[in-house]
Formats: structure tokens, sequence, C-alpha cells
């Protein structure tokens, strides 16, 4: 396979899928939660509790592992993308407006968790005032395709954002 066709399948999943399944560890307590993301280029942005177990594994240990996939009703159908890389809060006001703007235009309804005027409740307007804005940075993007065979799987390596190299078996 060559790297451009990977690309386009990654890219595809990313954006035909809404949630990923993000998994940290810390003093080996493993922990996974899912979240809605929205992708900037391989990144995967995504807002969250600063509070959450998951947040606050990552102010300790930014390593984390991700998944994408879709439904299905048999092995033989089980296809997805398995990442590994970290997690870190974006905080510099140029990238959380881009990465806002991002997530919004992917999910408009979001907005208005963050309206005052909103007809949400007082107590889930409060929460969400809590909420941070990440990335997930994958370093490798391992692309699952069983009706190719059980376990076959390619291997795209992320490089500052930007695929490198060519893919591999995994």
């Amino acid at each position: 396979m060559i790297k451009e066709d990977l690309e386009k399948i990654v890219i595809y999943f990313l954006d035909s899928s809404t949630t990923m399944t993000l998994s940290c560890s810390l003093a080996d307590e493993p922990w996974v939660c899912p979240v809605f993301y929205a992708r900037q280029g391989f990144d995967l942005v995504f807002f969250s509790s600063q509070n959450s177990r998951h947040s606050t594994v990552f102010k300790e240990n930014s390593r984390a592992a991700a998944s994408v996939h879709a439904e299905c009703d048999n092995w033989r159908n089980i296809k997805g993308l398995q990442m590994e890389g970290h997690v870190e809060i974006i905080t510099k006001i140029p990238a959380v407006a881009r990465a806002t703007v991002t997530y919004f235009r992917r999910y408009p309804f979001v907005r208005d968790f963050f309206s005052k005027g909103s007809s949400l409740s007082h107590d889930l307007r409060g929460k969400m005032g809590k909420v941070a804005l990440y990335f997930f940075r994958p370093g490798t993007i391992l692309y699952l395709d069983n009706s190719s065979g059980l376990g076959s799987r390619w291997k795209l390596t992320i490089c500052d954002g930007v695929a490198v190299g060519s893919p591999v078996p995994a």
C-alpha cells in the first residue's frame, strides 16, 4: 500500500466517525473514556472537563492510545484505527481559536453549551465552564481491516502532524 492511499483511508475513518476511545494510565491504573473529536490534520481535538479522571492523568502522563472504528456485526468486518501518541491541553490563543472553530464546525450544537442564553440548566453550564480543549496527537496510526485477513494492519507513522515514510504491514 502506498502512503497516499493509507492517508486517504485514515482521513476517511477520522472524518466518518465521531467518537474516539481514548486510553491512559498512571501508576499502573489504566483508564479509558469515549470523547467526541474533530480532526485537524492528523491531530484530534476534543473538549473535556479538567477534573475528569483522564484529564488528571494526562497532567502526569501525556502518553495515550486511542481507537476509532466502524460498527459491525461480524469480526470479519472489523475496520478501524488504533493509535498511539500523546495528549496536550491547548493553551495558546491562536491554537485555541483554530481548534474551537474546527470543533464547532463539526458539532454546531456544542455552541449551546457555551451560550449564556441557552436553555441548558445552570448546573450544566457551570460544569462546561471547567472544560479545556485538548489535542490527541498520534505518532503511530494502525489501520486494521479484518476483511483482508484476521489482524491485517498497516502502519502509518506521523511526525509533527505529517505522515512520513512508507506504510508497512504491522
